[in-house]
């Protein structure tokens, strides 16, 4: 009868735990679901400051392209004198005065 008594007990302790543990495996299950949905705020949130740092990279890239664009850009005195010769070259060629027929 002791052994009938303890094997119960046994088995209800052993029920118990298994309950436990299976609601603490439910209760992190519930966790993990409330931390993968995803607030819409927080979304648009992290859009918004992806949005912003591509914006901040576009101008300084920009920026530099300006910069290589001056410094590459600048011509020398004689590239410059004939550039001028070449448009008063053109310029001459577009408005003389056509020959009277």
């Amino acid at each position: 009868m002791a052994a009938a008594l303890s094997c119960a007990a046994l088995g209800a302790a052993w029920a118990q735990e298994r309950r436990e543990s299976q609601q603490q495996v439910q209760q992190v299950q519930r966790f993990e679901q409330r931390e993968q949905r995803v607030d819409p705020r927080q979304f648009e949130a992290r859009n918004y400051e992806l949005r912003a740092d591509e914006q901040r990279r576009a101008m300084q890239e920009a920026s530099r392209n300006a910069e290589m664009s001056r410094r590459v850009g600048r011509m020398t005195p004689d590239e410059r004198r004939d550039l001028r010769r070449q448009i008063n070259e053109a310029s001459q060629d577009l408005y003389s005065v056509p020959p009277k027929r």
